[in-house]
């Protein structure tokens, strides 16, 4: 009858826990899940902020871009990087360029002729504001902020409708150069690209300076229509 009364009786295997060992062991889950979601959230950081670098002018400066976005022009003086993932039709892209710094300019004239380029160049140009930053190790900077109109279907010969890009270049000087990097995306996925854009500034340490002073207003100073 001994086997009977085994039956009969619970196994202490599946008697319920008690208060304290339920509140263990709700701890246990609990930090399990946590430790989870923290791994989670530090593999996409990771992820999101993985970079590749360019050097430029016989390694006077470095400049980062997003890991997954792609090179399509590098030379000594500059590079542009694009997202072939972007969803829109015109690609999320960061155009670096430089050149040497002419006798006697100043970082506000050289601002000047870009906007001046960029009027001629682009269709519906028009900057919305020109703020004074610092990159490097306290280097002045101004970044401008502007707006254009692309039609990136048309370059492949295709037929839609164009995009408005909004844009952000970052002017400075380092070692005798100026460097103009130009951030760009279509001004619908302008937040989302945020963190790509990230990338980019923290590698040149953009930030604001101690004592702001706001650079000339550009707002309606420059527009174009010129045709793409």
């Amino acid at each position: 009858m001994l086997w009977i009364d085994r039956l009969i009786k619970p196994s202490p295997t599946n008697a319920p826990p008690s208060p304290g060992e339920q509140v263990r062991n709700d701890l246990a889950v609990a930090a399990t899940v946590l430790f989870a979601l923290i791994l989670a959230l530090g593999v996409r950081n990771q992820v999101y902020s993985a970079a590749r670098y360019a050097t430029l002018n016989d390694g006077r400066l470095r400049i980062a871009y997003p890991e997954r976005w792609v090179l399509r022009e590098q030379d000594d003086a500059g590079f542009t990087a694009v997202h072939l993932a972007s969803p829109s039709a015109y690609d999320t892209r960061a155009e670096v360029s430089s050149r040497p710094l002419r006798n006697g300019e100043t970082l506000e004239r050289a601002r000047f002729e870009r906007s001046l380029q960029l009027a001629s160049e682009l269709t519906a140009y028009r900057e919305l504001e020109s703020i004074a930053m610092q990159a490097l190790d306290g280097a002045p900077a101004i970044v401008t902020t502007y707006g254009f109109v692309a039609d990136p279907m048309r370059e492949l010969g295709a037929i839609d409708l164009p995009v408005v890009v909004e844009a952000q270049d970052i002017q400075f000087v380092h070692d005798g150069w100026v460097y103009v990097i130009s951030l760009r995306a279509d001004a619908a996925h302008w937040e989302s690209a945020a963190r790509s854009f990230a990338v980019v500034r923290n590698s040149i340490r953009l930030r604001t300076p101690d004592r702001t002073a706001s650079a000339p207003d550009a707002v309606g100073g420059f527009e174009g229509a010129a045709c793409p």
